[in-house]
Order: structure tokens, then sequence, then C-alpha cells
């Protein structure tokens, strides 16, 4: 059996990328009802976040219809379980398509046997759910000689903090299901020591979904129907998103910058084999020349128009970058004098001055997250070195902002 695996396409959101002519709503679940009747797969299982939430019910449910049809007729199986998003969307589909089968609507364990596969799943019924769904899954349900797969949208490894059905990685191995197919990470992998895999978005919404995104291709071992191959990615998106840092280092003109530019992107375009656009977020590193402005040659129009063709990959450049670069001064003769720039130059060279402004850092960043406006967000915990390279990248900001200004004293 053939089954292909995908999950969070989010139907009704257009992916926010640049260079890419029609992309719409749609655009990827398009792709994926292409690659499955290419592939003659039996099954289409999908792992929730199929539609990205009721207000775009309108203009996904049309297409997600008429592609549920296509499937039907080619006489592939689609069998889904509801996320965190579209919990309210999947029991009218139910309804109005009788080519796909959505297991666990009422937020109970339920299978289906098809083709001599048995399919268990769980479904969401509300946008949180704070329980482990494998807690009260029934081991009747798996207790068979059917072949067997599972099928949930879950946060794996997360604590009973999270809102998103938690369930600890060594519950997926306590189960007799060889391999479970996951949605809402949008990302992709195969879980460590585990027996689950995240199909991640099959195309890449934003440019913080970094790397390749596809679908995962499920076959039996040959002569044994009880015994699943290895999960198989295969690359959906004509697109990925990528971070190249730019080691800049002795560059001292305009053109040795763009040279470095360009330098860096072919030989990251090469080892990375990509097909389609190559969409980098840059990362500009080294120690420059004081004369270059970087954000003066780089500029946001710059950027936007910056690409390159390295074999069947074109390589652009996300019109904003990070600049780490610092000027190529000397702290130990600016250190000399009592001036600002010399006590500053003191505060650089002195480790303990550093570190007690990445506490600072540290503390007003805790500040900003517990206040009441700033609770709902995600909060990305950084590490003590990360605090560290904060406040000396903003404290050599003001150094050689002070240099170079008429006001600083030197030039």
């Amino acid at each position: 059996m053939k089954i292909l695996c995908c999950a969070d396409i989010h139907m009704g959101r257009i992916p926010s990328v640049s260079h890419e002519e029609g992309l719409s709503s749609h655009a990827s679940w398009d792709a994926i009802v292409g690659k499955a009747l290419e592939l003659s797969v039996d099954v289409l299982l999908m792992a929730g976040d199929v539609v990205e939430q009721d207000e775009h019910w309108f203009e996904a449910y049309g297409p997600l219809l008429s592609g549920l049809e296509k499937l039907g007729k080619a006489g592939i199986q689609a069998i889904a379980v509801g996320g965190n998003h579209d919990y309210s969307v999947f029991p009218q589909l139910a309804k109005d398509s009788p080519y796909i089968k959505i297991l666990g609507l009422g937020g109970t364990w339920e299978h289906v046997d098809y083709k001599g596969v048995r399919f268990v799943g769980w479904s969401f019924v509300q946008r949180y759910m704070k329980e482990n769904p494998l807690a009260s899954l029934n081991k009747d349900l798996v207790d068979t000689d059917l072949p067997l797969l599972g099928l949930l949208h879950c946060e794996v490894g997360s604590g009973s903090g999270t809102n998103y059905a938690p369930v600890p990685l060594s519950s997926f191995s306590r189960t007799s299901v060889p391999w479970w197919v996951l949605g809402h990470i949008h990302k992709g992998g195969i879980q460590k020591e585990g027996n689950a895999f995240y199909c991640g978005s099959p195309f890449a919404l934003d440019s913080n979904e970094e790397g390749s995104h596809g679908l995962w291709l499920l076959e039996n071992q040959e002569n044994s129907s009880n015994v699943w191959k290895d999960p198989l990615f295969l690359q959906l998106c004509p697109y990925q998103f990528e971070t190249c840092t730019v080691n800049l280092d002795g560059v001292a003109t305009d053109e040795e910058v763009r040279q470095r530019l360009a330098q860096t992107l072919r030989e990251f375009a090469a080892l990375k084999q990509c097909e389609g656009n190559l969409l980098c977020k840059l990362v500009l590193e080294g120690s420059i020349a004081r004369t270059l402005d970087i954000s003066r040659i780089l500029t946001r129009e710059h950027l936007e128009s910056l690409w390159i063709a390295v074999g069947a990959c074109t390589v652009r450049t996300l019109p904003t970058c990070v600049d780490h670069t610092v000027l190529d001064i000397d702290l130990e003769k600016l250190s000399e004098g009592k001036d600002a720039i010399a006590l500053l130059a003191n505060k650089l060279l002195d480790e303990h001055a550093i570190q007690l402004m990445a506490l600072h850092y540290r503390r007003l960043d805790e500040e900003s997250f517990n206040a009441r406006p700033y609770q709902s967000l995600d909060q990305t915990s950084m590490s003590e070195d990360e605090y560290i390279h904060l406040a000396r990248q903003a404290a050599k900001r003001l150094l050689f902002s002070m240099v170079n200004s008429e006001q600083g004293g030197r030039a």
C-alpha cells in the first residue's frame, strides 16, 4: 500500500513569499492533490490544520471539496483528523464530502479499516486541548493483526502547560502502532527515539519556516504487509527559505562587499542543492572598514532586486538583513583618556562589565514578557552567551556611532 501524508496546509492563508507568482490560498492543496494522483497512492492522510480557521472557510471550502472529489474518483481515500485550526470546520466537511473519513470528531479515538490497514485517530473538539490524547487511547482499537498507522495533531515533548494536546515522546513507543503521522509543528521530520514523524507544512508559509517542505510517503515492506518502510520525504514546495551567513571580514569597499556577497550566495546555493527559488535571509558578520556604511550598500531596494542563478536554483535575498558586522577600530587605543569614548571602550574590554550589561538585557526581557500586553506571546529564551553577544553588539554600535560623529571628539 502507498500512503501519502501531509498536515498543516492552512488553506485560506496565502504564503508570505515574494517572487512567487500564482500563489493562492489553496496552492499547496492543489499541489498535494496533483502529487497523490501522480503517484497513484491508495490513501492521503491529513493530520489536522487543513483549513486556516473559520473566517477562511469560504475561500478554502470549494477547492477542498473539489480536490477531495478528484482524489475519490481516482480511488484515493482521504483520511484525516482535526487540529486546533479546523476543529469546527471538519464536522461539516464530513457531511458534505463522501470522499473523506475524519477520525475522532467527538474527541474520542476512532479507527477505520481500509484495504487491509487499520488507521486510528483523534481530533480536536475545541481550539485548546490541554490533556494528553494518548492517555485515553483504547487498547482494543490497536489490538489487531492488521497493519497499523496512527494519526494525531499534537505537541510532542511539551509539558502540561501547552494548549495543544501535549504528548511525551515516550508515549508513542509505548503503543503498538508502528508509525504515528503527526501535525501541528510546521517543520517536518522523524522524532528522535520515537516511532512518530511530523509532516510539516507542505509549503513554507513565511520566512520563519526554513528548510525543505513537502509530503511523506509510507509504503509496506516488500513481501510483508505488516512492516512499514521508513517514511520517505518528498519535496513539494517550489521555494525554500534559509539563513545565509556572509563573512565580510576585511572588506574595505562597496565593490568588495558586493563581490563577497555574490560569492557566498553561490557557494551556499551549491551546498543546498535546491531547485526553484532559494530565499535567503542574510546575516552579516566580520570586521569591516570604518568608512563602510552597510545600510547604504545593501538597502531594501537592493536586496529585493538581487538574484543569482545557480544551476536549477534562483537565489534571492529577503528585503531585510541582520547586520552583526563591527567596524575595524582599536579598542585599546580608544580606551586611553577620560572622555565618553574612552569610558565605553574600557567597558567593552572588561568582560565583567559586559556580563553586567547582559544581565540587564535579560531582566528587561523578563519584565517585558511578564507585562500583561505580552503574556500571550510565545517566549523564546536566549542563552547567556546570546545575551552577552547582544550587549557587546549594542555597546559597539554606540561606540562606532560616537567615533564617527562630529560630536564624538575623534575622527
